[in-house]
């Protein structure tokens, strides 16, 4: 049973990286195509290093994820790995759109570092300097409208949507069954 879910792992992983490859080789010639043929005018040395960068990152990301799949981690697994293929992603975007369309284009790449700062505070600075306080969403929140309450100032009915809020459809469904009594949903005790 392992075996299987290995080599299917393997295959999903050989066609993400056969994917890559088409990606890199479209707007690769794209990029060369629309820059330095059809608008010969508008190369300048500066985006040429521009590319070179940008693509030099891409490939060194793709070299990596290539070595993730040679030892048998599953590339479509989140975290770092998703955020590799997201800058792959906006990589190709702006070399496409920068040569097709604007230069200006190249400013798109700063969502890859805006991103990080996003998910950085989220993710450390929220829940462990902040002590789980949100002080963005309290002004948005207030911004929008609401109330600009956290959820420890509302009541126990503000607490019990908060809760089910996160939830899946599935989830929400087994906990009223519970809460009513239903037999069919039992609660693991360890």
């Amino acid at each position: 049973m392992a075996r299987a879910a290995a080599k299917r792992v393997s295959s999903q992983n050989a066609s993400t990286l056969a994917t890559l490859l088409y990606g890199f080789l479209i707007s690769s010639t794209m990029h060369v195509l629309f820059r330095f043929v059809l608008y010969r005018s508008t190369a300048s040395t500066r985006h040429v290093v521009y590319f070179v960068l940008t693509e030099a990152l891409a490939v060194a990301l793709w070299l990596q994820l290539q070595n993730m799949a040679k030892s048998g981690d599953d590339l479509a697994q989140g975290g770092l790995t998703a955020y590799m293929f997201d800058i792959i992603y906006v990589t190709w975007a702006v070399h496409v759109l920068s040569a097709a369309i604007s230069s200006k284009f190249w400013w798109l790449y700063m969502a890859i570092p805006a991103y990080a700062i996003f998910i950085l505070y989220r993710k450390a600075l929220v829940p462990f300097v902040l002590g789980g306080r949100d002080p963005l969403a309290r002004i948005f929140s207030a911004l929008r409208g609401g109330s600009g309450k956290s959820s420890k100032d509302s009541g126990a009915k503000g607490q019990e949507e908060d809760a089910t809020q996160g939830m899946s459809k599935r989830q929400q469904k087994l906990q009223k069954r519970q809460e009513k009594g239903d037999p069919r949903v039992q609660v693991r005790r360890r």
